[in-house]
């Protein structure tokens, strides 16, 4: 996903990058996206930790997807987007997690 297809603004990268995860979806279960790319849609230079992964993972749920987030270190930071079963553990077309 490393070329821009929008006209600038956050919500034209959202829309580039769900169209992204979606299109790998159809290949594979899983999409990894790179920090790169995160930060075209959530700049984490401008954001504390705890908001930046709170709006990946909204993102996330908002087309259900579960993000998981990884932090390798020298080689970046990375969240791996899968669809969420209908019989997953918490799913009911709700963003709640089960108590």
């Amino acid at each position: 996903m490393n070329e821009s297809k929008g006209t600038g603004d956050d919500s034209s990268f959202l829309k580039t990058l769900a169209k992204h995860i979606a299109t790998h979806f159809e290949k594979r279960a899983f999409c990894v996206v790179f920090e790169d790319d995160l930060n075209r849609c959530w700049p984490s230079k401008h954001m504390e930790r705890t908001t930046w992964l709170r709006e990946i993972h909204g993102f996330a749920e908002a087309h259900g997807w579960s993000a998981v987030i990884v932090d390798a270190g020298v080689f970046g930071t990375r969240a791996i987007f899968q669809r969420l079963e209908p019989d997953g553990v918490g799913y009911e077309d709700s963003l709640v997690a089960p108590s």
